[in-house]
């Protein structure tokens, strides 16, 4: 990637995590809410692991 690709893209996802910090009222997150998170991100990795034969 050069440079100024690297910058461009650093840009971008600054404008997007700003976003979403003004997009409303915050949100309290609970240790079960996160739990709940890691067990689908979880299943989504395990149904995308290709077939070890």
């Amino acid at each position: 990637m050069r440079p100024d690709q690297k910058r461009h893209a650093k840009q971008q996802l600054e404008q997007i995590l700003l976003n979403a910090i003004n997009s409303g009222d915050p949100t309290d997150v609970t240790t079960e809410m996160v739990e709940e998170v890691r067990q689908r991100l979880r299943r989504r990795a395990a149904q995308h692991k290709p077939d070890r034969r």
